[in-house]
């Protein structure tokens, strides 16, 4: 995505507005993940009263179609989408610093004064480039 601001206070508060929405993701994500981590424990405690009582291994999953870029999981057993939640949590997370340390950065720049428009290349809700024309 391609965007325009006319500042570098602007690119802070894309950059905060952002962050904030992370944030608020994180939190329902670390829900989520509770909830997971109840029905994994609750799936490890059921299959090792089976492999007590039958003396083998009881395993039923679902099937994991890979599409290259995605997975498509049918009926995942808790186990995976446990791991699943935690990823993406990782993922959330790492943006989030990354976006922090960007803003740390910049924000010396917040006292340039821009002669026109500043172009912003964001990618996965990170600037990555940002073009400042003299």
């Amino acid at each position: 995505m391609i965007k325009e601001v006319s500042s570098f206070k602007d690119i802070l508060k894309m950059i905060d507005d952002t962050i904030a929405l992370l944030k608020q993701q994180l939190a329902e994500n670390l829900k989520k993940l509770e909830d997971a981590r109840v029905r994994a424990e609750q799936v490890k405690k059921l299959r090792e009263t089976f492999k007590n009582l039958l003396g083998e291994e009881v395993l039923v999953s679902g099937k994991e179609i890979d599409l290259k870029d995605a997975k498509i999981l049918i009926n995942p057993d808790p186990l995976t989408e446990l791991k699943a939640i935690e990823e993406a949590i990782e993922k959330i997370n790492t943006t989030i610093l990354t976006l922090q340390n960007l803003r740390k950065s910049l924000e010396p720049w917040t006292t340039v004064e821009v002669p026109s428009r500043i172009t912003v290349v964001v990618r996965e809700g990170i600037p990555v480039t940002i073009l400042l024309k003299l």
